[in-house]
């Protein structure tokens, strides 16, 4: 399934005019080392029962747990290309020269150190602000086609902190209408989510900048993009930002592909390198 999976999405983007055809080079780029992977395995687990009962049948559960994340598609990574970015050699965002001229970002090594450029983001429990339930993050990033744009804002019981998460807003809610059919969040190609650190009560919604609660003219404020890091109140599970391993003061921000890949990871107060990441191979409304 992860075939059809990592190439529909891409055609979709080129069909739709909403990405440039060269991000279909990027299937074979992606896919050929999982393939060649699997290849490789499946030899191993011929050999291993081509051999029948033995001592070390008995280790089976050890030898299948060693390569069960991988078919399971979660510990598949890809490599930087343009829709995964490399990682810096220090906390600053950088960005430089591609081969075709274009402003490579990278992102930061260490501000997510769970996170892991090129994987599947994990799912871990937060609680929905407007709901007050504990869910997993993954029941926010349906199918769609969309790219996520996730904002760990930190604490925002910090007057200087909720300045850098507004301020963001401001640049993300123009990426949204940059890329977007008629200007709308609800067209747009980019979507974004905002997980705080704080309780669920210690935010109000509404105080948050509008690209965090966008207006829809049909059913009002959509609440449902707001999460909260106090599940462990809710149910027995840890934080969400600890298993991101994400401080839980400053924050960070991730960029995650329509198939859930993380592709860029970086502070929230550097927003040029997300700007860069798509303009390299999204079309904008204007082009």
């Amino acid at each position: 399934m992860g075939n059809p999976y990592n190439l529909g999405w891409k055609l979709g983007a080129v069909l739709s005019g909403t990405a440039h055809h060269d991000i279909l080079s990027t299937y074979n780029a992606e896919r050929r080392p999982i393939a060649l992977r699997l290849i490789e395995l499946d030899k191993q687990m011929s050999e291993f029962y081509s051999q029948g009962p033995r001592y070390a049948s008995e280790e089976y559960q050890n030898f299948r747990d060693g390569f069960s994340k991988f078919l399971s598609g979660i510990s598949v990574t890809y490599e930087p290309n343009a829709l995964v970015t490399r990682l810096a050699a220090d906390r600053e965002p950088r960005q430089s020269g591609n081969s075709n001229g274009d402003i490579a970002p990278q992102s930061v090594a260490g501000i997510a150190k769970n996170i892991a450029l090129g994987q599947r983001l994990p799912s871990h429990k937060v609680v929905c602000q407007c709901e007050s339930t504990a869910v997993h993050l993954a029941s926010a990033l349906p199918c769609t086609g969309k790219w996520r744009i996730l904002v760990f804002a930190g604490d925002l019981s910090s007057k200087e902190q909720e300045d850098i998460v507004h301020h963001l807003g401001e640049t993300l809610q123009s990426l949204q209408r940059k890329y977007s059919k008629d200007g709308s969040h609800t067209t747009s190609t980019i979507e974004v989510l905002l997980l705080h650190s704080g309780s669920r009560t210690s935010v109000e919604p509404l105080d948050l900048h509008e690209v965090y609660h966008p207006w829809d003219g049909a059913q009002g404020w959509d609440l449902w993009k707001i999460f909260s890091d106090d599940a462990g109140e809710f149910e027995p599970c840890s934080s969400a930002y600890k298993k991101y391993g994400v401080d839980k003061k400053d924050g960070c921000l991730a960029i995650l592909r329509p198939d859930q890949h993380v592709s860029f990871v970086g502070p929230l107060d550097h927003h040029s390198p997300v700007e860069s990441f798509f303009a390299n191979f999204m079309i904008s409304s204007s082009q």
